[in-house]
């Protein structure tokens, strides 16, 4: 996840840390270290937080994944720039000093995170110690030019770079990051780093190129600002209009304004200086192909901008490759080479051929822009004959046979000299030479035109040979009268080798260590997102309600299918100890008659105010049924409703109003339930008279009273 959720602040940060001017004056001056660092330092530092467990709010240790990651790419970085491993140190040792409580954890951290570089990149680590961690890949440029003002403003000075005073807002938004009350953490750690890198910049200027420090100090308060500017225009406007609102306008302004500034001026001015596109090719076609025959001659290419300064530098093939700059300053120079162009350059006058054959020197060029009098003076030289002039560059050649391997007289070479003859060339290839030698007189010496060191070794015919120093810095052997097969190589010492082998496992090791894995958790100091609480809480909206809800009852759902699926023993148990309940028996229905036993007769001359029986429900049972379809046909002999002697009798079947009911047959089942019909004496004639404005049945306090009516009725009459 993200450092902060808007994407805005995120555009604004990426651009600023593009156009930061160690990074813009890296990419001018050719500064390789200070650019390799540019493009890992921001993982460098996603990996430094969460190694050191700074990562999240729930306060979870560092893992070991993220300190071998971090680690793996310190090692890189302070291969190109070493100051990052001091400031790196210090930045542990306060992590340390934050964990103190879990020192026993933390400090095994500690030791692989720095030991690691060190280990990885010796001897030449070692030799870093205690001072030499301010310089950087590539040549020497001198020490910057950066004032108080610039270190303050994130600009080492240099070419390349603006000044401190066009990003002083971005300083500002950071200062005022400090204000914020919510992750603190995160703002205190970014100052933290971009105190200890402004202490190391300011140390580096005095003798080194400050752009690596001031590069980790400016991705500290890009940092910074970043966290205190996410939310800050809803912080500003709860408060009260005042001095903070202009003041938090002006901050603002200037932290976009510097940045899109220093982008425009890098579009309309580009790159060049001292950097600048040159022709790739060096030298000549015909010299650089004539460079690969057997002499294996080299070119003397002279560059200078005054007649007092001359720089030169010895190529051999098309050109310089990357790299041989740093080789040859790792050698420490040549002293006598360095005395042959100084004379050769000043006029001295003398023959310079013999001096210059020494070193397989062929031919000398001078490039375009230098000052007429070094042409004047080697067009004088003697030994030396002009080629061509084009474009301002010359081309001279040496007037002798010269090679890279050559047998000279053992006399002279005995003596510190190669003179004493005309040196016998011997075909070379670039670096081993495999070739067959003549015999010839004792105290002949095999001379090569490179610098004397353990690691040459020379046989002939499988004998070794003798190695010797010849002119006081070439390598030499010496040879028997006979001759045979001549084999020259150059190995490494066995333990050099060796040291590269395990490196290169080691760093596979680290490699393998540093992978990412699963991730267990997030590594941001973002607040934790606020659960829906499983209790109802006063003023929660409709969705955490709905959402509430839903979580119920999905947990419901899964909890009813897994007590269907597995319902468990004890459950089974359970089921089989509960009793079946006892079978009872079914109730007897009244038999009934076809309906050509009914007497339609009976009911012509029978008073349906009459009912024998009495008011129980056993003497319904007793009672003769008749037919709903016979009852419908027969003509219906109205009785007065009003009749009070209908109501005489009271309740039960105690009064004459029992006899009255045991003329005429009741059939239950075409009035529905009989216990309706026991109720105040049940009229067959009351279903038509209610209709017709017939009275409710009395009144009976020992009855329970039911005020909608009887259950299946409505209070209308009407059946449920």
């Amino acid at each position: 996840r993200p450092l902060v959720p808007s994407r805005l602040l995120r555009a604004w940060a990426a651009v600023a840390y593009a156009f930061l001017p160690a990074a813009t004056g890296a990419l001018a001056g050719g500064r390789i270290g200070t650019a390799v660092l540019a493009v890992l330092l921001p993982l460098i530092a996603r990996a430094g937080v969460a190694a050191a467990g700074l990562s999240g709010s729930s306060g979870a240790r560092g893992s070991w994944r993220a300190t071998w990651a971090y680690a793996l790419l310190l090692t890189v970085t302070t291969a190109f720039t070493p100051v990052v491993w001091p400031v790196a140190l210090v930045l542990g040792i306060g992590v340390l000093a934050l964990r103190r409580g879990e020192i026993t954890a933390y400090g095994p951290r500690f030791l692989a995170q720095l030991g690691t570089p060190l280990l990885l990149l010796a001897p030449w680590s070692l030799s870093l110690l205690p001072f030499g961690f301010f310089d950087e890949a590539g040549l020497e440029y001198g020490s910057s030019a950066a004032s108080a003002l610039d270190l303050l403003g994130a600009s080492p000075g240099g070419p390349g770079t603006v000044g401190g005073l066009l990003l002083l807002g971005i300083v500002l938004a950071a200062l005022a990051a400090l204000l914020r009350s919510e992750r603190q953490l995160g703002v205190r750690t970014a100052w933290a780093v971009a105190l200890v890198a402004l202490v190391f910049s300011v140390l580096s200027n005095r003798s080194a190129w400050a752009g690596p420090a001031t590069l980790v100090y400016g991705i500290a308060l890009l940092s910074a600002a970043t966290l205190g500017a996410d939310g800050a225009r809803f912080r500003v406007a709860e408060q009260s209009f005042g001095w903070r609102q202009p003041v938090a306008a002006l901050i603002a302004l200037a932290s976009a304004l510097g940045p899109l500034i220093a982008a425009a001026g890098w579009m309309f001015g580009g790159a060049d200086g001292p950097v600048e596109r040159r022709d790739p090719v060096q030298v000549p076609a015909f010299v650089a192909e004539e460079s690969h025959t057997r002499d294996q001659a080299r070119t003397l290419v002279l560059d200078s901008d005054s007649a007092a300064h001359v720089g030169y530098m010895l190529v051999r093939g098309s050109g310089a490759r990357l790299g041989d700059g740093e080789l040859a300053s790792g050698d420490g120079g040549n002293s006598t080479l360095d005395k042959v162009v100084a004379n050769l350059v000043a006029g001295s006058g003398a023959d310079q051929a013999d001096q210059l054959g020494g070193f397989a020197v062929r031919y000398v060029l001078v490039h375009k822009g230098a000052p007429r009098e070094v042409m004047r003076v080697l067009d004088a030289t003697p030994g030396l004959s002009r080629l061509s002039q084009q474009d301002g560059s010359g081309l001279w050649r040496v007037d002798r046979e010269v090679a890279r391997a050559t047998i000279v007289s053992g006399d002279k070479a005995a003596a510190g000299k190669s003179g004493g003859g005309e040196p016998e060339p011997v075909a070379a290839g670039p670096v081993e030479i495999h070739t067959d030698i003549k015999g010839g007189p004792e105290g002949r010496v095999l001379r090569l035109a490179d610098t004397a060191a353990e690691g040459w070794t020379a046989t002939l015919d499988g004998k070794p040979l003798t190695r010797t120093t010849v002119d006081g810095w070439a390598q030499g052997f010496q040879l028997p009268a006979s001759g045979g097969r001549l084999d020259v190589t150059y190995d490494d010492p066995f333990t050099h080798t060796a040291w590269l082998w395990a490196q290169g496992l080691l760093a596979v090791v680290l490699v393998v260590l540093a992978l990412p894995g699963r991730r267990r958790d997030v590594d941001d100091d973002l607040p934790d997102e606020t659960l829906v609480p499983a209790q109802p809480v006063e003023g929660e909206g409709r969705r955490a309600r709905r959402l509430r809800a839903q979580a119920e009852a999905e947990a419901e759902a899964e909890a009813g299918a897994f007590a269907e699926a597995d319902p468990g023993p004890e459950a089974a148990g359970d089921a089989a100890e509960v009793p079946e309940p006892p079978v009872q028996a079914p109730v007897p229905v009244p038999q009934q008659q076809a309906y050509g036993e009914w007497d339609a007769t009976g009911y012509t001359g029978a008073g349906y105010g009459s009912y024998d029986g009495g008011y129980g429900g056993e003497q319904y049972q007793g009672a003769q049924q008749y037919d709903p379809g016979a009852y419908g046909q027969q003509p219906y002999q109205a009785a007065d409703p009003y009749q009070a002697d209908a109501y005489q009798g009271g309740h039960g079947g105690e009064g004459g109003q029992g006899a009255q009911y045991g003329a005429g047959q009741y059939d239950p089942y075409a009035y529905g339930d009989p216990a309706q019909a026991q109720e105040g004496g049940y009229d067959p004639a009351y279903d038509q008279s209610y209709g017709q404005g017939g009275y409710d049945t009395p009144y009976d306090p020992s009855q329970p009273q039911q005020p909608h009516g009887t259950g299946s009725e409505r209070p209308d009459g009407s059946q449920q």
